[in-house]
């Protein structure tokens, strides 16, 4: 559920040809792409799961239309809060 609520807060930046992304878009997406897979697959979470994905392709459209400039600088700073969210999860074990 942790992992839920991090990606969800997470897409707030966040998607669909990653050859239009700069080289930090498509390391942040493959990154929140993989957390919304680690998502247990059941009836309790489908919906919501559904809807991340979704979430994540519209980010990738927004930020494909964005210029290299702007995609790098709003991607590291997805980065960059993927760090401070996993570190916070981390430190909570």
């Amino acid at each position: 559920m942790k992992k839920l609520l991090l990606t969800i807060s997470l897409l707030g930046i966040s998607a669909f040809a990653m050859a239009d992304l700069s080289a930090s878009c498509k390391t942040y997406f493959d990154k929140v792409d993989n957390l919304i897979k680690a998502i247990p697959d059941n009836a309790a979470t489908k919906q919501q799961t559904d809807m991340l994905k979704q979430n994540l392709e519209l980010g990738k459209k927004q930020v494909i239309a964005m210029s290299q400039a702007d995609q790098e600088n709003a991607c590291k700073k997805g980065l960059e809060a993927l760090k401070q969210a996993e570190a916070a999860l981390s430190s909570k074990k």
